[in-house]
C-alpha cells in the first residue's frame, strides 16, 4: 500500500502519513488512529505498541523511493529496471557492488 493510498483511506495528506511513520513524537487524533487501524486491518493496540528500531535505518528518501516503486505496475517496474541497466552497465542482477 502506498503512502497516497493510506492518506486517501484516512483522509489526510501523503506528507502527514510520512511524518507519522518517520518522525518521533507524532500524536494523531484518536479518530485517525482508528482509521489507520482499519486501513491496515490491525487493532489500535497493535498500532500503539512500541517496536524496537533497527540498528541501520533506511534514509527517508530511500524509503520513499521503494514505496513509490512498490506502487508501480509490473510494466513500469520493468521499464525502470531497463533504464537502470542502461545507466549502470556491468551491474547485473545479483551483483553486490555498491
Amino acid at each position: 500500500m502506498t503512502l497516497q493510498q493510506v492518506a486517501d483511506a484516512v483522509g489526510c495528506t501523503r506528507g502527514y502519513i510520512w511524518e507519522l511513520e518517520m518522525k518521533d513524537g507524532q500524536r494523531p487524533s484518536a479518530e485517525r488512529v482508528l482509521l489507520l487501524a482499519k486501513t491496515f486491518g490491525v487493532t489500535v493496540e497493535d498500532l500503539m505498541e512500541e517496536t524496537p528500531r533497527p540498528v541501520h535505518e533506511a534514509k527517508p528518501e530511500d524509503v520513499a523511493f521503494f514505496r513509490e516503486y512498490a506502487g508501480m505496475t509490473d510494466e513500469e517496474k520493468e521499464r525502470y529496471r531497463q533504464a537502470l541497466k542502461l545507466m549502470f552497465p556491468g551491474r547485473g542482477e545479483g551483483d553486490a557492488k555498491s
